[in-house]
């Protein structure tokens, strides 16, 4: 070996070396800040760390590191809701007069700041102009990333929708979980399964809660996902103007979330999380800001790394996935008019 050859042996070592040290330091570091999430003085801090790692795919395993599971058991987010939960009063909605309402007057997007939360929310007018889209086959092809899904239905905008199956965070977007309704027909689920549902009539009225697929077709249910959080949260937010205590559990994370206004509007909103602008929203918030725009009833839906709203064929909000947008099976898209069949 000559000199010119050892001396740079030498320097990269150094440079591997430094990297290596580096490298220890931060994981030491994040071990520390895990330790001090974990078994610090502060129940409170504790309960929503934990209740936030598990509310994720990718590093649920995080609240494992320092905790044992009799310690999480005390910590997760637990509903009490049950299978018999209340339905809501269609009687409440009163679906405005749209048919006069301009293209550019039928949405409305607000810049979403309260307290420590940051989004999107657009307020869509006429609820008949909002579909569910999906991807190009269950379980057979890979989900669709948002932007796709909009523009494979001509949509003007969009929220990511149900949740899907996920395993450590590696899934590839195609198998939902729950139940998919299009068009009035189940796609996927059992007609005797019960699930907890967000979903749209053909009146365009929203439904929020618990109850047999079949039961929801039986109401003229056109569009449906259910979602439940890792811990079993059920969707319902708020029902017939009542915030869902039973739902309230759950972390700081990003949120997607439906809901609508006594006039028949719907409310699609993003909040983002887990960026240097905020760390994300807990459900309590998002009811809050529901409530504040008007919801009479509303459901929550995937969140975290899924939560992405598309506007004018481009993402507005802050995408939480260090990837990119994620690839999901179903989405709540928006329409440039109302839809009046598979045709239109």
């Amino acid at each position: 070996m000559n000199k010119k050859t050892g001396k740079a042996a030498k320097i990269m070592g150094r440079i591997f070396s430094l990297a290596g040290v580096t490298l220890a330091c931060l994981l030491l570091i994040l071990l520390g800040v895990v330790w001090v999430m974990e078994k610090g003085p502060s129940p409170t801090a504790t309960r929503m760390f934990t209740r936030s790692v598990r509310e994720t795919s990718a590093i649920r395993w995080v609240s494992n590191i320092f905790l044992t599971e009799e310690e999480i058991e005390e910590y997760k987010s637990v509903s009490t809701e049950d299978l018999q939960t209340e339905q809501i009063n269609t009687s409440l909605i009163h679906p405005a007069d749209v048919q006069n309402v301009s293209e550019e007057d039928s949405v409305e997007l607000i810049d979403i700041a309260e307290g420590t939360c940051k989004g999107k929310l657009l307020i869509v007018k006429n609820p008949k102009q909002v579909i569910l889209g999906t991807n190009n086959g269950f379980g057979s092809q890979p989900g669709l990333q948002l932007t796709d899904m909009v523009k494979k239905y001509n949509g003007i905008a969009g929220v990511n929708a149900g949740g899907f199956n996920d395993e450590n965070g590696r899934g590839d977007g195609g198998t939902p979980q729950g139940l998919v309704i299009s068009e009035g027909k189940i796609l996927y689920g059992s007609p005797q399964g019960t699930y907890h549902m967000v979903g749209i009539d053909n009146d365009g009225i929203l439904h929020v809660g618990a109850m047999k697929a079949q039961d929801a077709l039986d109401k003229g249910m056109l569009w449906a996902v259910s979602f439940v959080t890792h811990d079993g949260l059920a969707s319902s937010l708020i029902i017939n103007g009542e915030v869902q205590k039973k739902n309230m559990g759950g972390g700081v994370n990003p949120r997607t979330a439906l809901g609508q206004r006594e006039d028949g509007a719907l409310l699609l909103l993003v909040l983002d999380g887990r960026s240097i602008n905020t760390l994300g929203a807990t459900m309590q918030d998002v009811a809050d800001i529901m409530l504040e725009y008007g919801a009479v009833n509303a459901g929550n839906l995937d969140g975290g790394s899924s939560s992405v709203m598309v506007y004018d064929g481009e993402i507005i909000n802050h995408c939480a996935s260090v990837t990119g947008p994620r690839r999901i099976p179903t989405g709540f898209i928006v329409l440039d008019k109302e839809w009046t069949g598979s045709g239109n």
